[in-house]
């Protein structure tokens, strides 16, 4: 029978080869070698121009509850998954690194280290699929809401996408879409544990739970208020409109409308509403609605937009394609050589030996140029020059995580950064990134 006790403990949400591994490395006495790891992506899904980075808040709750239980060593051990040698490794586990990551908000591209790991071997490469199921995911919503609005121009945009994933998915991407610009969630765990404003209208099963739409608007009016947005589409708009106007004597928030010809019926609802008097009443649309739907339908008399499946699915790029690779390693503990480079020579899948440190290189407009990596330990004590400024910071210090990472910094980051992206590109898809990505200095990969 399957354990179906939940715990806090976050060991096991990994890939069986990243306890292989560490197995091997256990044995061979490599594992507590010093090596360093780096979160890039090769290239940006779909052609866009930019990534948006998220993820790293919640990681962090993710590594300090890894640890392995009682119930999941004996798991391992009747699965005959790893030696007794491991297990003993495992018991002990606690993360004593450093991570040194961009902000969550902020901008990356191709082969931008968003996030470097130095730790012993055995520690740091055991955390990989965590790492990545956490920013794959949440940077891909980010990025998406980020597109969307800004094809929103400026309009209220409601995440509403809970329904289309995993519960806790659906947590996490309304945090992933509010740092990318999204105002509102439907999801009120988000609200819960982050503090995201949260809001919600009526479903048509509202609708049709009473004889008739008109009773069941006096009913939302009568114990929901006026302030709240009724669907008006169950069975005719026009109607819909209608009953909405008198159920709340002409004093109603708002109106949705979820099918139909978007652009058309709200110019519609619009002339109809001004007519019966409503001339306050704002109109929200809805209906899987993406970044190129919502553009298409800026100019109409639309005040908010819902999105749903295409926003927490990253509207077309699920993942944002990060990997998690060795780029330097101790040959021997404490070695007097210290680290050297590594790459992966793949045809196709290279990677870049060294840890690096990323600066972004920006015009006397503060518009974004280049992206620029520099190999060497001793980058970070050369100043940035005027129009430069350096994109990471100390994530997690020998196992200390730093306290001054938060979802509203994040967010207010993100809105800041954006504007180093012309506004004409940033809908782009099919083309190059916005801005290269160079090398200044590199180390030869033994």
């Amino acid at each position: 029978m399957p354990n179906l006790n939940h715990s806090t403990t976050t060991a096991l949400k990994t890939d069986q080869y990243e306890f292989t591994m560490l197995d091997a490395l256990v044995r061979s006495g490599k594992a507590s070698n010093r090596a360093a790891f780096e979160v890039f992506a090769r290239e940006l899904p779909l052609g866009r121009p930019f990534g948006v980075f998220a993820g790293s808040g919640t990681l962090v709750e993710d590594i300090k509850n890894f640890a392995v239980n009682e119930e999941q060593i004996e798991f391992l051990k009747s699965s005959k998954i790893v030696s007794s040698e491991t297990l003993q490794w495992l018991s002990k586990y606690s993360f004593r690194g450093d991570i040194l990551s961009y902000r969550e908000g902020e901008l990356y591209f191709p082969n931008s280290p968003v996030m470097t790991v130095e730790a012993e071997l055995g520690e740091a490469l055991i955390l990989e699929t965590l790492i990545l199921s956490n920013l794959n995911h949440a940077s891909s919503v980010a990025t998406a809401a980020a597109r969307i609005a800004e094809a929103a121009e400026g309009k209220s945009v409601m995440e509403a996408g809970s329904r289309r994933v995993h519960p806790e998915a659906a947590a996490h991407a309304a945090r992933a879409a509010y740092i990318g610009g999204i105002g509102v969630t439907s999801n009120l765990e988000a609200g819960y544990r982050w503090g995201i404003p949260t809001t919600g209208t009526a479903s048509h099963a509202f609708t049709l739970a009473f004889p008739t739409e008109l009773e069941a608007f006096k009913a939302q009016q009568q114990f929901l208020g006026s302030n709240s947005v009724f669907l008006v589409d169950t069975y005719d708009m026009v109607e819909g409109i209608t009953n909405a106007v008198e159920a709340t004597s002409c004093n109603l928030k708002g109106i949705r409308l979820d099918s139909g010809d978007l652009e058309k019926g709200s110019r519609a609802a619009r002339n109809l509403l001004d007519s019966l008097g409503a001339t306050a009443t704002q109109i929200m649309v809805s209906g899987d609605l993406d970044e190129y739907q919502i553009k298409q339908l800026s100019k109409a008399p639309i005040d908010a937009f819902e999105s749903g499946h295409r926003l927490v699915t990253g509207s077309g790029a699920p993942s944002a394609g990060f990997v998690y690779k060795l780029v330097e390693i101790e040959d021997t503990p404490n070695s007097p050589k210290g680290m050297r480079a590594v790459a992966k020579v793949s045809s196709g899948k290279e990677s870049i030996g060294g840890k690096k440190h990323a600066k972004r290189l920006l015009s006397n407009d503060s518009t974004a140029q280049e992206e620029n990596l520099s190999i060497g330990r001793d980058a970070f004590e050369v100043l940035p020059a005027q129009y430069e400024r350096y994109l990471q910071a100390h994530l997690c210090i020998g196992g200390d995580f730093t306290s001054d990472w938060n979802l509203e910094s994040a967010r207010n980051h993100f809105k800041k950064v954006i504007e180093e992206i012309p506004k004409d590109i940033r809908l782009r898809r099919d083309g190059p990134p916005a801005i290269p990505t160079t090398i200044t200095k590199e180390l030869r990969v033994e």
